[in-house]
């Protein structure tokens, strides 16, 4: 692909197609750019430079969070700060993240074209890390709120074992400077993000924005059954200690409880699964796991969490294996705040668009960032409810009125 001109005559379309093409599996129809890798950090200087056109101020922190400001008129007041993520999963789509940091841009771009000039700083971020290659998510925004520190980036690796403090020496950041980018809460006014829905409300419901309310958070475990490895022909069924059996029936029942949870809004998913030593001809001895379990209620979260740990003791113990649970992540629900929302309602008003109040299933960095900051969030349908896919897709002129809606509610939250 001939590469674009950042900032120039390029739409947020054409960008959306050059961003792709920074991709470390352009073979296999998706796009794989995970968080510190070389496509990764090539894919920051694309987006820097379209900063620098819109005329932002760029700067990148020691996390490698990206920021373009577009200083107001009155720089002392606490800013408004608006983006999502660059990163993506495995064999990913284009939009996920990706709108909110482009969209940021092309709003700020339409608000000085259109001779807006906020009295408060607008400030667009493409946070790093959101998507979980070192198991935990959202990285860059747990770092700015301080909830990650130095000796996090020893303990978290990705899946070939590379360490998140090694990750960040290879890609020309200093693990030992991290604290730095820490900021203080009271000069963010709010935090806005727009994002593809991930999901199928908005397009049962043939609306084109959602105005989200809230946001479900995951409880993430790492679960081990250990029990015996021994020949498969040769070992009776009646002296098995099969950790894949016994991880197999826990999925059963995991998925159980999620369907009986009284709130009806619980989801729980298994969605890692490492049988060792996995070979065809050998009962499996240990079995790792990972787990999901989400809900917009901590109350009903923490009782299918507990509820699951009490069956999985119960499993472990009947079929003689050893249990060992570790928490991955134990993040809390968020309520967006009224002052985005209305802000985001009035926007959609003012365009004279169809939108819904919901709730967003999937995480994002504006969950982290409301334990410091108000936040908001803006949806535009995903077509098929489909995400973290290679066919993930949302229609142009929905991309657009995305744009259109998150320009006019920073308009309002910067004045």
């Amino acid at each position: 692909m001939t590469p674009l001109t950042p900032g120039s005559t390029s739409s947020i379309h054409d960008q959306f197609e050059e961003l792709a093409s920074f991709n470390s599996d352009p073979g296999g129809g998706g796009i794989t750019r995970e968080v510190f890798t070389p496509e990764y950090m090539e894919a920051v200087d694309y987006v820097s430079g379209l900063m620098r056109a819109a005329g932002l101020d760029v700067r990148l922190d020691e996390f490698a969070n990206l920021f373009g400001r577009l200083e107001g008129t009155d720089p002392q007041a606490p800013h408004v700060l608006t983006g999502s993520h660059i990163d993506t999963t495995l064999n990913a789509g284009r939009y996920d993240g990706v709108l909110g940091v482009l969209g940021a841009i092309a709003a700020v771009r339409e608000l000085v074209a259109t001779g807006v000039a906020p009295r408060r700083s607008i400030e667009v971020v493409a946070f790093a890390g959101e998507e979980p290659r070192f198991v935990a998510g959202c990285l860059g925004s747990r770092v700015l709120t301080g909830s990650l520190e130095r000796a996090d980036l020893d303990a978290l690796h990705d899946r070939d074992g590379v360490s998140l403090a090694a990750a960040l020496l290879d890609a020309g950041l200093d693990p030992d400077r991290v604290g730095a980018a820490r900021v203080d809460p009271e000069r963010i006014h709010c935090f806005v993000e727009l994002h593809i829905e991930q999901g199928g409300v908005l397009e049962r419901a043939g609306v084109p924005i959602g105005v989200v309310t809230h946001i479900a958070a995951p409880h993430d475990l790492l679960v081990t059954l250990r029990g015996e490895a021994s020949h498969a022909g040769a070992t009776p069924m009646t002296l098995r200690r099969d950790a894949l059996s016994g991880a197999a029936e826990a999925a059963l029942e995991l998925e159980r409880l999620a369907l009986a949870s009284p709130g009806g809004t619980a989801v729980a998913t298994i969605g890692v699964l490492r049988a060792r030593p996995g070979a065809n001809n050998v009962i499996p001895g240990e079995v790792e796991f990972e787990v999901d379990v989400r809900d917009r209620e901590i109350g009903t979260r923490t009782a299918l969490v507990d509820g699951f740990t009490r069956s999985l003791e119960e499993i472990a113990g009947r079929r003689g294996l050893e249990l060992e649970i570790t928490t991955i992540t134990r993040d809390e629900p968020a309520a967006c705040s009224r002052v985005v929302v209305d802000a985001a309602r009035r926007a959609c008003e003012q365009e004279g668009v169809e939108y819904i109040e919901m709730v967003s299933g999937a995480y994002h960095d504006a969950m982290v960032m409301s334990v410091e900051v108000p936040m908001g969030m803006v949806f535009v349908p995903s077509v098929g409810g489909i995400s973290h896919s290679p066919l993930e897709f949302t229609a142009p002129e929905d991309l657009e009125r995305g744009v259109a809606v998150l320009a006019g509610t920073l308009a309002e939250l910067a004045r």
